[in-house]
C-alpha cells in the first residue's frame, strides 16, 4: 500500500467513486481510498492474486511436506471456485458490454439508458446529483487560458499550431464594407456578446462543441441575440446580463450554475487581452473565426437536411445561421481595424465580474444561514396554530 504523490491529490477513487484516492496498488497501479476498496469486488482479481502470491511465497519458506502442500492447494482451489460461482449467480443480467453491443455510444443515448438495469440507472442519477460523475470527466482547458500564452507565441511550429482553431483567411477590410460611413459605437458590445456566447458554448460542451455543430450553433444563437438581431447595447454589463438571462431561461442552461455563468466573464477578458502586447488581437480573431466556422458548418448540415427531408418545417434556422454569418464576417472586419477599442472595456468587465462574484457569495452565505436555521436544505412546513373546526 503506497501513498499517492502530490499530483494525484483530489482524485476520486475509481473503485467506489466516493472518496479521495489516497493510495496506489503496487501491482496494477490502481488508485484507491481504503482497504475496503482494495479488497472489494472491482479490485478482487488483483488483490486475491497478490495475497495468493504472498501465501505461496510463505509456503515455500516453511518446512512442509508434499502432502500438506497438496491439501493447501486443494483448499485454495475450492475457495476460488466457490467465489466464482457466487459471482456468476449474483447477477442474472448479461454483461454491460454485451447489452451495449451494436449501439452507437455517441448518438443512441435513449437506447443505452434502456439497456441499463434499474440499479445502474439509480446509481448513475445519484452520481449526477452528488457531482461524482463530473469528477470522472477530464475538464477541458480552453486555448485562451493563461497556460496557452507561450504556445501562441510559438505558433509557427506545426505541432503548436494544431492546438488552436483555424483563423479565417482573407478577412475583408472594414473600409470596403463601409466605404462612406463609420461603424456604430455599439459594435464593440455586439462583439462582447458574441464572445460570451462562444466561450459559454465551448465550456458547456467541455471542448466538444464540434461534435454536434448544429446543436452548438443553435445555442450560440440563443445565448447572444446580438449576433443575429438588430439589438443595441450601451455597456458591457448590459450585454453580459442579457446573455446570462438568456442562458438561465434556456433548457440547456438549467444544468449550469450561477458561478459557471459568471466565470465566463473572465474568459472574455482573457480573449480580449490576448496572449501578449505584441499580439493583442490574436485571441479575438481566433474566437470570432471559430464561431463563424461553426455556424457555417451548421448551416451546411441544415441545408442538406432540408433537401433530404431530415429537418422538418421551414428554413428559419438556415436563415438565422446565414444572418449570423454576415454579422460575424462584419465583426471580424471590425476587429482587424478597431479591435483594440475592446481593451478600453476591460476595467468595466473586471468590475462586472467582481460585482457578480460578490453577489453570488452573498447569496451563498444567506443560503447557508437559512439552511442552518432550518436544520436542512428544505424550509420546514409551517404548522397552523389554529385549525378551523368543521
Amino acid at each position: 500500500m503506497e501513498e499517492t504523490d502530490d499530483s494525484s491529490q483530489g482524485l476520486i477513487c475509481p473503485l467506489c467513486l466516493k472518496h479521495e484516492a489516497k493510495y496506489t496498488c503496487p501491482r496494477c497501479n490502481t488508485r484507491y481510498c481504503s482497504v475496503l476498496c482494495y479488497k472489494g469486488q472491482k479490485h478482487m482479481d488483483c488483490s486475491e492474486s497478490f495475497y495468493k502470491d504472498c501465501f505461496m511465497e510463505g509456503l515455500k519458506e516453511r518446512s512442509t511436506g508434499p502432502e500438506e502442500k497438496r491439501k493447501i492447494m486443494e483448499m485454495l482451489s475450492r475457495v476460488e471456485n466457490e467465489t466464482e460461482g457466487l459471482d456468476s449467480n449474483s447477477d442474472d443480467d448479461p454483461d454491460l458490454a454485451e447489452r451495449l453491443e451494436g449501439l452507437d455510444l455517441d448518438n443512441d443515448a435513449g437506447a443505452i439508458w434502456k439497456c441499463l438495469t434499474e440499479k445502474e440507472q439509480n446509481e448513475f442519477e445519484q452520481m449526477t446529483r452528488d457531482g461524482r460523475l463530473g469528477q470522472l470527466v477530464e475538464v477541458w482547458t480552453p486555448w485562451w487560458s493563461p497556460q496557452s500564452k507561450q504556445l501562441i507565441l510559438d505558433q509557427d511550429d506545426p505541432a503548436v499550431k494544431s492546438k488552436f482553431p483555424k483563423v479565417k483567411m482573407n478577412i475583408t477590410d472594414l473600409a470596403i464594407l463601409l466605404p462612406k460611413s463609420k461603424p456604430s459605437s455599439g459594435v464593440k458590445y455586439t462583439v462582447v456578446g458574441a464572445l460570451y456566447a462562444y466561450c459559454f458554448v465551448c465550456r458547456l460542451h467541455n471542448g466538444g462543441h464540434w461534435d454536434t455543430p448544429v446543436e452548438s450553433a443553435q445555442e450560440l444563437l440563443l445565448v447572444s441575440d446580438a449576433t443575429n438581431k438588430n439589438v443595441e447595447y450601451n455597456s458591457p454589463g448590459e450585454v453580459i446580463q442579457s446573455c446570462i438571462q438568456r442562458v438561465t431561461k434556456s433548457e440547456f442552461g438549467k444544468g449550469t450554475s450561477p458561478g459557471f455563468n459568471v466565470s465566463i466573464i473572465e474568459d472574455i477578458i482573457n480573449v480580449i487581452r490576448g496572449p501578449s502586447l505584441e499580439k493583442p488581437l490574436v485571441y479575438l480573431t481566433i474566437a470570432l473565426s471559430e464561431f463563424l466556422h461553426l455556424v457555417q458548418k451548421a448551416r451546411k448540415i441544415v441545408s442538406r437536411g432540408l433537401k433530404s427531408g431530415k429537418y422538418k418545417g421551414d428554413n428559419s434556422l438556415k436563415k438565422k445561421l446565414f444572418s449570423c454569418e454576415k454579422k460575424l464576417d462584419f465583426c471580424l472586419s471590425w476587429s482587424q481595424r478597431l479591435g483594440m477599442s475592446l481593451h478600453t472595456l476591460i476595467p468595466e468587465l473586471v468590475l462586472e465580474h467582481s460585482a457578480a462574484d460578490s453577489d453570488l457569495k452573498d447569496v451563498e452565505e444567506k443560503r447557508s444561514e437559512l439552511e442552518e436555521f432550518w436544520g436542512g436544505k428544505q424550509k420546514p412546513q409551517q404548522r397552523k396554530l389554529i385549525e378551523e373546526i368543521t
